[in-house]
């Protein structure tokens, strides 16, 4: 009866902890940040200045204190970028 026992639960309990084993090892909640080209405003033309993402819910700014847009269209760099800024 004993030897019964053992040879049922063994393999029920390495089924468990495989179980276990799969849902610790997933990444939920880890989303990817992706750094994205960074613009300022010089004279009035958009100029190249770092990168930032996309997912913070701050203001994107340089050292410097100046904000740091994206670019949303050939000439006009107006798009809202947050925080995370990388020379």
């Amino acid at each position: 009866m004993r030897n019964l026992k053992f040879k049922f639960l063994l393999p029920v309990a390495a089924f468990m902890l495989a179980i276990a084993a799969a849902f610790a090892s997933q990444d939920y909640g880890k989303e990817e940040t992706a750094l994205v080209q960074g613009y300022i405003y010089q004279n009035g033309v958009c100029v190249p200045h770092g990168k930032c993402d996309l997912t913070s819910n701050a203001t994107c700014t340089d050292n410097t204190g100046r904000i740091v847009f994206g670019k949303n269209g050939p000439t006009t760099c107006s798009l809202p970028l947050f925080m995370n800024w990388q020379p």
